[in-house]
């Protein structure tokens, strides 16, 4: 998502895309991998592809969230209703 953005950014300003893409991609990326190096943690040659992907599916997930009416919680089936639907569905 950063990367989309910096993009739009970009080309309404008139400003080289390819130099702009890079940058937001050093801007928003290396510091987590510099991160994921420092601790240890699993870091490969498409850990920022990844990160990319995830970045560009987080506000279809963050939507999701705040519309769906249920959730599935470590094998739990939960639904999120406020008092008021609950009474409602009781009179019924």
């Amino acid at each position: 998502m950063p990367l989309l953005l910096g993009l739009v950014a970009a080309a309404s300003a008139g400003v080289s895309l390819p130099a702009t893409a890079l940058c937001v991609l050093v801007v928003a990326y290396l510091p987590e991998c510099l991160l994921a190096w420092a601790k240890g943690w699993y870091l490969s040659s498409r850990s920022v592809t990844a990160m990319i992907v995830r970045d560009t599916m987080l506000p279809a997930i963050w939507v999701r969230g705040w519309l769906g009416g249920a959730v599935e919680w470590r094998g739990n089936a939960m639904t999120i209703r406020t008092s008021e639907l609950t009474e409602l569905e009781e009179i019924a």
